[in-house]
């Protein structure tokens, strides 16, 4: 890759400026020496898998690990400095969503996939391959499928979910269940309580209960449900005029916290706790996210697309083209590839590609200075647009009998979330802003979890790492909160019906996750004893000892071995366990850098996204600090380095 030489360089730069400090325990003992940083709680995680390493199959096995604690502003750049020497740790931290591909390519971290399978006598339990993935990765061709080189093990995996204030959902009158959608009936019944104990006989379900019965209704299987005229989008443009003030008097309103939301229940909801939409809100906004990943990727959508699977990548946020999934049944692709029920269709398999055909993504204005009509979108070498592939429209002409649903297209996804929080004055492809959500600006100069404190955005999407500060800093603030899952892409057969929850499309569950990881240093002079810990660590035992120290196990088995503070409150946070088998990597990942990301994302998130350049400006690349033009052709031009 030509990227190579840059990220051993610039890792050399860093070296120069970081004095290194001895007393590393490297070659000169025979211990394994595991350097660690972090936080509290995670340095206590790691302090307790060494201890109980050390005290089992380490002293079956002859094996002793060291733990040392290191500061978290030179961590990386000691490591960059003995990344070859034979001083230095042996096992060492990574954050692998920034770093790792970077780094193996930097000869930073060694491969552990031979030494990794030859331990045979450990209880593995039933650990999914799917946590590996963002730890696996081929060189030569920037993948990370399960036969790649394995690199290392995740220690911390951070999965993404939905925090919201469970105290100003009570005072808004929404009642708040917690019913999985296989349940429904059964509670609607009375025949079980919910995961916290409430059955619909009680006082605070009388509502709820007298409305089910009138209409001959068990509890629809949606996320927030509200008893009249459901606000949902209208692609037209004019969905948010559609939305009122629920009346509490006469409206049921309920929040189930194991169903995800749609994206018009998160719209709906999110509306009665904007200032803008409801002038009596306790809160200025009702909901916050700064991934676009629960929208794009739960259509089947990406930022990034490999136009021929040989590494001609293309720039794809905005593509317009239909998304597909599979809802029964199997469907075989254009390339022979067969996909699963609730798999969605590739790039390759959903466009009308000849073979050996490479199509030309419409990535520059006209010479006018205009965008193309077509702008997003891919055409022949003839100049005409490509379009989808014919054996995808066959299989949709079967109507009922079709094994494929249509979904909305990766940019009217993206530009769905654009909405949340632009203003309501403003257009974003097909319609105007919603502005239910504050800007990145106003979030980041106080924090996230300070913006949720003060009760300024009752819902707000955050990762588990930080579970422990938002139940600490919740309860000192006198508020209880809880999780849901992310949003999923979902359109019932009426949606203007507030019981009809039969699905006329849905997408998959998406979204992301971050993970800190433990890796064997390239000079590391001991490198079997270091696999063996790192597998250990993977093993039921060692998983036992991350749950018992309040970190989720990837095995579901062992998830009653959780044990979290005692002063949080929340109920569900198994959505954060859940997550595992959906979540994955963010876009910074996908390549050896990140760089190509800021070539598209650094005005979106600091201009864009905060008002200061419209949409317009964002896809011609007009008054920006990013030079290259458009924004995808510049993106694009970043990713032929790639190549």
């Amino acid at each position: 890759m030509k990227k190579t030489g840059k990220i051993v360089s610039l890792a050399m730069t860093a070296a120069f400026g970081v004095s290194f400090f001895t007393g590393c325990g490297g070659s000169n003992s025979d211990a394994v020496t595991f350097w660690v940083t972090g936080t509290a709680e995670q340095l206590s995680m790691y302090t307790a898998l060494e201890k109980a390493f050390n005290e089992t199959y380490g002293a079956e096995h002859g094996i002793e690990v060291k733990t040392s604690q290191r500061p978290v502003g030179s961590y990386e750049s000691n490591i960059q400095i003995t990344a070859g020497s034979k001083s230095g740790p042996d096992v060492y931290l990574i954050r692998d969503d920034v770093n790792i591909k970077k780094w193996i390519v930097g000869r930073y971290l060694t491969e552990i996939t031979d030494e990794y399978n030859a331990i045979t006598d450990m209880d593995m339990g039933n650990v999914s391959s799917k946590v590996y993935e963002n730890l696996r990765y081929d060189e030569k061709t920037n993948t990370s499928h399960e036969t790649d080189s394995l690199y290392g093990v995740p220690l911390d995996k951070q999965t993404t979910a939905l925090f919201y204030n469970k105290t100003m959902l009570k005072n808004a009158g929404i009642l708040e269940i917690s019913v999985d959608e296989e349940d429904l009936v059964a509670w609607s019944n009375g025949e079980i309580a919910d995961k916290n104990g409430l059955k619909i006989t009680d006082p605070a379900c009388a509502e709820l209960k007298a409305l089910l019965e009138e209409k001959g209704k068990t509890m629809p299987a949606k996320g927030y449900f509200r008893s009249e005229k459901p606000y949902h989008y209208d692609y037209g443009g004019t969905g948010a005029t559609q939305w009122r003030v629920p009346d509490t008097d006469s409206e049921v309103l309920v929040f189930n916290n194991r169903i995800p939301m749609n994206w018009d229940e998160m719209e709906d909801v999110a509306m009665l706790f904007t200032k803008e939409w409801n002038t009596q809100s306790k809160s200025t906004y009702g909901y916050f996210t700064e991934w676009w990943f629960e929208y794009g990727w739960s259509v089947g959508g990406d930022c990034l697309t490999d136009l021929t699977g040989n590494g001609d990548w293309n720039f794809s946020l905005l593509d317009p083209n239909p998304n597909y999934i599979v809802t029964e049944g199997t469907f075989t692709g254009r390339t022979g590839k067969v996909y699963q029920a609730g798999e969605t269709i590739d790039f390759a398999d959903k466009m009308d590609i000849g073979e050996g055909e490479v199509l030309n993504p419409v990535q520059d204005v006209d010479a006018s200075g205009n965008l193309p009509a077509d702008y997003g979108d891919y055409r022949k070498a003839d100049g005409t647009t490509a379009g989808v592939w014919s054996g995808i429209e066959d299989e949709l002409a079967k109507g009922d009998a079709s094994a494929l649903k249509e979904l909305p297209s990766m940019r009217t996804a993206f530009e769905r979330y654009l909405k949340l929080g632009t203003s309501t004055q403003t257009q974003i492809g097909d319609g105007r802003g919603l502005e239910i959500s504050p800007k990145p600006t106003t979030v980041n100069s106080r924090g996230l979890i300070s913006y949720f404190l003060s009760e300024e955005v009752v819902f707000a999407a955050s990762k588990s790492n930080m579970l422990v500060e938002f139940a600490s800093r919740s309860d000192a603030a006198g508020f209880e909160f809880d999780m849901a899952p992310l949003l999923v892409y979902k359109e019932y057969t009426d949606p203007s019906d507030p019981f009809c929850d039969t699905v006329a499309a849905e997408g998959k569950q998406a979204g992301h996750a971050n993970c800190v990881s433990a890796v064997v240093r390239e000079g590391s002079q001991k490198k079997e004893k270091a696999v063996t810990f790192l597998k250990w660590c993977m093993s039921v035992e060692g998983q036992k000892v991350r749950a018992n120290a309040g970190f989720f196990p990837m095995d579901e088995s062992l998830f009653g071995e959780l044990k979290l503070p005692g002063i949080v409150k929340a109920n569900n946070t198994r959505v954060l366990y859940e997550a595992l088998s959906y979540e994955k990597p963010g876009d910074w990942w996908y390549m050896p850098d990140e760089v190509w990301v800021e070539r598209w994302c650094s005005d979106l998130n600091s201009s864009l996204r905060n008002g200061t350049m419209t949409y317009e400006e964002w896809l011609k690349g007009k008054n920006t600090s990013v030079a290259g033009g458009a924004v995808i052709k510049r993106t694009n031009d970043y990713l032929k380095e790639y190549k």
